[in-house]
This record gives C-alpha cells, structure tokens and sequence, in this order.
C-alpha cells in the first residue's frame, strides 16, 4: 500500500512542480513569486528525502559483501562459512526501494524527476507562445 502512495506522490509532484515553474514563468508581480518558489522547493525535498534515503539504503546493501569479506574466514566453522556466502551470494543484488514496482527510491529516480518536470515545463511554455 506504501508503495503505490509513493508512486501517486511521485506523479504529482512531477505535475505540481511542472505548473508552479510555468507559473513562476509567467508571474509577473514579486510577491507571486516567492510562494511559489517555497512551495515547489518544499515538494523538491520532500520527494528529495525518499530518494536520498533509498539510495542509501542501496549503497549499505551493497557494503555488506565488502563487509562479509573482511571477516576473519579461519576461525569460522564450515556452516558459518557456507551461511556466509550464501548472504554474500544474495547480498550482490542491492535492496531498493521501489514505489508501484515501476519508480526505484535512488539519487537516479529524482533527477529522472527533475528532467521530466522540465521537459513538461518547457512543452506548455512553448505551447503558450
């Protein structure tokens, strides 16, 4: 259920910044600018702080093959060795936070974010023109 909030979330939020930086585009008097500024700011790093938390995540999952490795490996039993690598074995595909099975919670998601924001941005700029 968590994950297809966070996919809804991620959509529209592409939409909300899209239109708040064609509004900030086109506002002509200072005192629009500002709220609106704030407002797409605070969507950025709210969005910003699911990804940066995933991509840790991701980045810790793939530290523990390193760190199985540098254990001492004599002073174990075989069982403990085979467990081990079975860990190490599964520990090479990283944990990732996924939200609807489609968006990956990663520093690559929010700047996927950002260029579709733009890119959607520019496409109604132009079309206003």
């Amino acid at each position: 259920m968590f994950a297809k909030i966070i996919a809804i979330q991620f959509a529209v939020s592409m939409l909300v910044v899209c239109s708040n930086l064609y509004r900030i585009a086109m506002a002509t008097d200072y005192m629009s600018f500002i709220p609106l500024i704030m407002y797409t700011s605070a969507i950025l790093v709210q969005i910003f702080i699911y990804c940066w938390f995933g991509n840790e995540v991701k980045l810790k999952s793939l530290r523990l093959v390193n760190s199985i490795y540098d254990i001492e490996w004599p002073a174990l039993s075989n069982n403990n060795k085979k467990a081990l690598l079975l860990i190490m074995k599964r520990a090479m595909i990283p944990i990732e936070f996924t939200s609807a099975y489609i968006i990956t919670m990663n520093l690559e998601s929010f700047v996927a974010l950002l260029k579709m924001s733009y890119s959607i941005f520019n496409l109604l700029h132009q079309t206003h023109e």
